[in-house]
């Protein structure tokens, strides 16, 4: 998940227990002065934040924005690119934790 829209819903999923939330930004790493400034303007805090030069949305096969993936405990993955809000963003995660059984 990305975009001004939905950090809030991102922070608010960070608060959920048995959520880990890791944020990855396509903010250039030599950028990382805008990067903080926007993470403190959006009020994007209490999880980590990473820059990603391309590498990570490569790896989980992201090829466009907002974008969110779930990993379960078990290791199953699921994708979605498009606007989710904290419902959407939990049936994603349940969507990977049944990949489980």
């Amino acid at each position: 998940m990305t975009c001004r829209r939905e950090s809030s819903a991102v922070v608010e999923l960070s608060t959920i227990p048995g959520v880990t939330v890791i944020g990855v930004s396509t903010i250039p790493a030599d950028r990382m002065d805008f990067a903080t400034e926007t993470v403190t303007e959006w009020g994007i805090t209490g999880f980590p934040n990473i820059a990603d030069d391309g590498e990570v949305h490569l790896r989980f096969g992201i090829f466009g924005h907002p974008a969110a993936v779930a990993i379960s405990a078990g290791g199953s993955l699921v994708t979605d690119v498009g606007e989710l809000d904290v419902q959407d963003a939990l049936d994603l995660i349940d969507r990977a934790r049944s990949r489980d059984t």
